[in-house]
């Protein structure tokens, strides 16, 4: 199948990169894949390859401050509604209808920011070690007026430099949550200064009374390893989402999109199914 690299401007003049490809069935959806905070649209080469021999249309996207997409200067230009835009921008751009929201981690987040506000855009949710809340960490820097302010000075002067391009995930293939040499390396693509201001508009995050708003069908898929954003969080989503149905897989933790990738497409795939969305 022939994949197309594009870029559109998003409502607030922000240059976004995406791969779209020519659906094989027509009458199969959309799959729009989400990666998470630091990562790019490359994560997701391992579920899009599989999912484009099944037929489906694919759309990988590179977040804004990630990848091949432009980085913005200012704070206010990573809060999570511009994110949450972009992914409107696309669908609109594309003319797509009614696709499948795919979010790892930080795209989940933004996956269900969308879906809570604008469910009549979407066919439906699968989610992917994500949270409703912010991470541990931002909780440890707001909690301590010394580790905010040096967060704060240190995003203020921090270098806007970045690697061009797009990371070699198969360097990080079943690397642990933790991984420095995973973590430098997404530090390095984004920039210091955008990874930064992106962690400073999760700090109060905290979504959980919105996804009672869902309405869309809704998979959750949780390694059960992931000491990220742990199983207990999954289940909270899944408690507060009507129409969710939860996952947890064996031998998991938080890059299974990178380390899981067979058993998740099989995963995806059966739930596509079970909404009659991936029948011939």
């Amino acid at each position: 199948m022939v994949a197309y690299a594009k870029s559109f401007l998003s409502k607030d003049n922000t240059e976004i990169y995406y791969e779209i490809s020519h659906p094989v069935k027509s009458h199969r959806h959309t799959l729009i894949f989400l990666h998470g905070l630091g990562g790019d649209l490359t994560a997701w080469y391992g579920e899009k390859f599989f999912f484009e021999k099944e037929g489906f249309q694919t759309v990988v996207v590179d977040l804004r401050g990630h990848g091949l997409s432009e980085r913005k200067k200012n704070l206010n230009s990573y809060k999570l509604d511009c994110f949450v835009n972009d992914i409107i921008s696309l669908i609109e751009h594309e003319k797509l209808q009614k696709p499948v929201i795919i979010g790892h981690c930080f795209g989940g987040i933004i996956a269900m920011i969308l879906a809570s506000k604008f469910p009549e855009i979407i066919e439906a949710l699968i989610l992917i070690d994500t949270s409703y809340k912010a991470p541990k960490v931002s909780k440890l820097i707001t909690q301590h007026e010394a580790l905010k302010n040096l967060f704060l000075f240190i995003m203020k002067h921090a270098s806007e430099f970045h690697l061009k391009g797009h990371a070699n995930n198969k360097y990080f293939i079943n690397t642990t949550d933790y991984d420095w040499k995973r973590i430098l390396s997404d530090i390095a693509h984004v920039s210091l200064k955008s990874y930064m201001m992106i962690s400073k508009n999760l700090w109060n995050l905290n979504i959980l009374d919105a996804l009672v708003k869902i309405k869309n069908p809704t998979l959750i898929v949780e390694g059960l390893d992931d000491s990220v954003f742990t199983p207990e969080i999954a289940k909270k989503i899944q408690k507060r989402i009507i129409k969710s149905d939860l996952y947890l897989m064996k031998n998991a933790n938080h890059i299974l999109v990178l380390n899981n990738v067979k058993d998740l497409n099989s995963v995806i795939y059966n739930y596509l199914g079970k909404l009659k969305l991936a029948r011939d």
